[in-house]
């Protein structure tokens, strides 16, 4: 069911992309004005795993906006229970979207995360136990 969700998102942010700016205006207190270009980039990241495995991770959406100054942004939509899972994907996510564009110069290594936020499609009330 996750597919689905993913994949209205993807095709929402990519065809409707003048709407991309007022929440990412909202969501992180920028100021762009609408007239940024977006620039999508591509969702499947393969992830280097300590076992030696490659994983392949698709992201919801990865793009920048160039405006004054280019910043990355990774917009992930949940319809799942807050679990913690999401937390430990994100990380993921956001390393390989850092390392993509990492520069190596004189053995130093400099990567720059993306600005991320998660869409909850559901609210759901905590239980407190008494």
């Amino acid at each position: 069911m996750a597919n689905i969700y993913d994949g209205a998102f993807r095709t929402i942010l990519n065809d409707c992309r003048k709407l991309v700016i007022p929440v990412i205006n909202e969501i992180f207190g920028e100021a762009y004005t609408g007239d940024e270009e977006i620039r999508f980039f591509p969702n499947e990241h393969f992830l280097d795993r300590q076992d030696g495995a490659d994983r392949e991770r698709i992201t919801d959406t990865n793009f920048t906006v160039y405006g004054k100054t280019p910043k990355k942004y990774h917009l992930e939509c949940e319809s799942s229970y807050p679990d913690g899972r999401i937390t430990i994907r994100l990380y993921e996510y956001d390393a390989q979207i850092a390392l993509d564009e990492g520069e190596v110069a004189e053995e130093t290594l400099t990567v720059t995360f993306p600005n991320t936020a998660v869409l909850y499609l559901r609210m759901y009330k905590k239980h407190r136990i008494k």
